[in-house]
């Protein structure tokens, strides 16, 4: 589950949830906390809450050993994962600096752009490695969706603290 709350403005929030659990995704958004804009379901929804577990690796380091995973090398610096669970797959690539960290996932994402569903390239570019509760995770990025008409930043974040399952 990955949730999230924006401070839009002075008094003004917007509140997300994305949901992945038994191969059914949910993305729930709301205008402060109450008012629903969307809760999105279905298969296209199950995909991209798919994509977005695996592209949440780089955040949870300790979920690449998760089981249902496939890696394959694709060259020094990047490898392809694949996830199948309850029916649903998913697959992106995972590019990694000379560090060995991740610094970008890019994948064949569902998206709704006029109304409809399709399918679109969807990346995650991360930087800033810090350590939060022991691990080395990257702090800041931006997640983009590179469309026929250009590339629409849809959101930048910073990671203030991390919170892990004990």
């Amino acid at each position: 589950i990955w949730k999230a709350n924006i401070k839009a403005a002075p008094f003004f929030h917007i509140a997300g949830r994305d949901k992945y659990l038994d191969g059914q995704g949910n993305m729930l958004i709301k205008l402060m906390s109450v008012f629903t804009v969307a809760d999105g379901r279905g298969p296209e929804i199950d995909q991209g809450s798919l994509l977005r577990y695996l592209a949440e690796i780089m955040w949870f380091p300790t979920a690449a050993l998760n089981e249902y995973l496939k890696w394959e090398p694709i060259d020094a610096t990047s490898a392809k994962v694949t996830m199948d669970y309850k029916g649903v797959s998913a697959s992106g690539i995972l590019t990694f600096n000379e560090q060995g960290e991740i610094i970008r996932f890019e994948a064949e994402r569902y998206g709704e752009f006029d109304g409809e569903y399709r399918l679109e390239t969807w990346l995650a570019e991360v930087a800033d490695y810090k350590e939060f509760n022991g691990f080395v995770i990257p702090s800041t990025g931006k997640i983009t969706w590179k469309l026929d008409t250009g590339d629409f930043e849809w959101y930048h974040f910073v990671v203030k603290e991390m919170e892990y399952n004990q």
